[in-house]
């Protein structure tokens, strides 16, 4: 079942030619695009989860955690996390059938989006291991920023041990912690990994907009 969520997001990504706005119309989009393929029992979005049912959870700064998308197909739940880091880029947009030129928003701070990232995965692994019935789940990370396909050119950078360029390979139980004591660290711990991980870049319709699924 997850190579089948696999092949659902790619397809409906690889169809989509307007845009995004926002990271909610990814899961909005997504979400009704599983629920017209007729093959889960429930499609969440916005899962709640109270942190206090995980044991050890790494981040402190909240007591709830709200899953993007969550599938059950029978006795199995698939989590789904998505990020959405932009630059500022000039894009077509209809308002009320007047066609207009809108800006995305500019983001910035790329090394928490690459930590966000990173985030995010170790959540969805943390909801298989705690919940015996979640299933290995996935996350999504689209941007129109290409600087995160690149590597870092200090690999001693604070943020790189996180970088997610294009062609990076980590093996599972890979620790992953920023380099040197940084401000950006604090409420940000260090994380290990389940299994291996490639980060291969997949463009899209959408002008200069690539994702990375996994």
């Amino acid at each position: 079942m997850r190579e089948q969520i696999i092949q659902i997001i790619r397809d409906s990504l690889n169809d989509r030619n307007n845009f995004f706005l926002r990271e909610e119309d990814i899961q909005l989009y997504l979400a009704n695009k599983f629920i017209l393929t007729e093959l889960f029992d429930d499609v969440f979005i916005e899962y709640h989860v109270p942190s206090n049912l995980i044991a050890g959870y790494p981040w402190a700064d909240i007591n709830n955690i709200y899953v993007d998308i969550v599938l059950r197909h029978g006795q199995e739940f698939y989590p789904i996390e998505i990020k959405y880091k932009t630059v500022t880029q000039i894009l077509p947009f209809n308002v009320f059938g007047h066609n207009i030129n809108v800006a995305l928003g500019q983001h910035g701070a790329q090394n928490i989006g690459c930590y966000d990232f990173w985030k995010d995965l170790k959540r969805v692994e943390i909801l298989e291991q705690t919940f015996n019935q979640v299933s290995r789940g996935l996350t999504l990370f689209v941007s129109n920023d290409l600087s995160y396909q690149q590597a870092p050119l200090n690999p001693n950078a604070g943020y790189a041990p996180f970088s997610i360029h294009q062609g990076r390979h980590l093996a599972a139980g890979t620790f992953l912690n920023w380099n040197r004591d940084l401000a950006v660290a604090n409420g940000r711990p260090g994380l290990t990994i389940n299994y291996d991980y490639d980060i291969d870049w997949t463009g899209m319709q959408i002008p200069q907009h690539f994702y990375i699924l996994t």
